[in-house]
């Protein structure tokens, strides 16, 4: 045997050997869990539903099993779901909750189960340190969403406007933060702590009012046929709302809404969708490196680059709106 030959066979054996160390050192992924917690009853049955199907794509060839439970976007659902995942199916990752109020029940929860929840959707950014950072959000913060509605009220020349919000987390902090940014006067700012209240009253009052532009960034102003009950009083003013008007359950209530929406949301399956397929994908990557090991896929989440200090996605935002019942870039 002569001597390229044995440098041959050593080479060979040694690339096993790297093969072999490799393979060992990966960990089995068979037999971990992650819940997702998501409405499947309800008003936004459809949202949660959106979030099942990204999941589901994302998902697609990894032994991880997903447990799906429904939250019916309300706070005890939400506890009682997170309680059965992680104290009876030993879940130890959650995608999910996507509502707001939901996401504030189970923060709490994370730090002391050391479990890490990853969600589809807009989130308030003190939630992250709340959750001893255990909580990341792959779209942005509720906060950076309405100050950049109201900068941009602000550009399109809006002075005088209407706010409409709800008796929930997610309202107020929309609120708080586009009244903090908004440099015009707002005129009529209605809270309506009752989700089935009547629109007509307040809405008559903002039409006296002669706004510009109404902001709702809650979907159950447009559930409530808040743009219907506009059509009575032969209200012309635009709304802007955020991303949740495009879902297709809401698209028959919404008209002409402008909205904001997250930048960088490849496909053409909506922002729900593509963000929940997203937030799976990243959510696996960790896994396949660090197995169930909760503090490890941490790590890999922070030092991906995607997050900021907050534990919130980078990504941009822009403007579209809602014209025949499709969603186009609003310019």
């Amino acid at each position: 045997m002569n001597k390229n030959t044995i440098q041959s066979i050593v080479a060979i054996i040694v690339v096993i050997l790297i093969i072999v160390i490799i393979n060992q050192s990966k960990p089995d992924t068979k037999g971990i869990k992650i819940g997702v917690i998501a409405p499947s009853t309800g008003a936004l049955a459809s949202f949660g539903e959106e979030v099942r199907k990204g999941v589901v794509e994302g998902s697609k060839g990894s032994d991880v099993e997903f447990i799906f439970e429904d939250d019916a976007c309300d706070p005890k659902t939400t506890v009682s779901a997170f309680q059965k995942l992680t104290d009876i199916n030993g879940a130890k990752f959650i995608i999910g909750p996507g509502c707001g109020s939901p996401q504030e029940a189970i923060v709490p929860l994370l730090k002391t189960k050391n479990v890490l929840a990853i969600v589809p959707s807009a989130a308030s950014k003190d939630l992250y340190e709340q959750s001893g950072k255990l909580f990341f959000n792959i779209q942005y913060s509720l906060e950076n969403e309405s100050k950049f509605i109201a900068e941009k009220m602000t550009e399109l020349g809006y002075k005088n406007i209407a706010i409409v919000t709800y008796g929930n987390a997610f309202s107020k902090t929309h609120h708080d933060s586009f009244v903090a940014n908004f440099k015009g006067k707002i005129a009529v700012d209605t809270v309506l702590l009752d989700n089935n209240a009547n629109l007509l009253p307040e809405l008559t009052r903002i039409n006296n009012a002669k706004v510009d532009a109404i902001y709702a960034p809650d979907v159950t102003f447009f559930f409530s046929s808040g743009i219907a009950k506009m059509g009575q009083l032969s209200m012309k003013m635009p709304v802007l709302g955020t991303y949740v008007v495009e879902l297709p359950i809401a698209r028959p209530f919404v008209g002409n809404t402008i909205y904001s929406f997250p930048e960088e949301v490849s496909g053409v399956q909506g922002g729900v969708f593509e963000l929940s397929k997203e937030a799976t994908v990243l959510l696996l990557k960790a896994i396949s490196t660090c197995g169930n090991d909760v503090a490890c896929v941490q790590k890999k989440l922070v030092s991906s680059g995607q997050f900021d200090e907050y534990g919130t996605s980078k990504r941009g935002m822009m403007m579209k709106q809602i014209v025949n019942g499709e969603a186009v870039v609003y310019k």
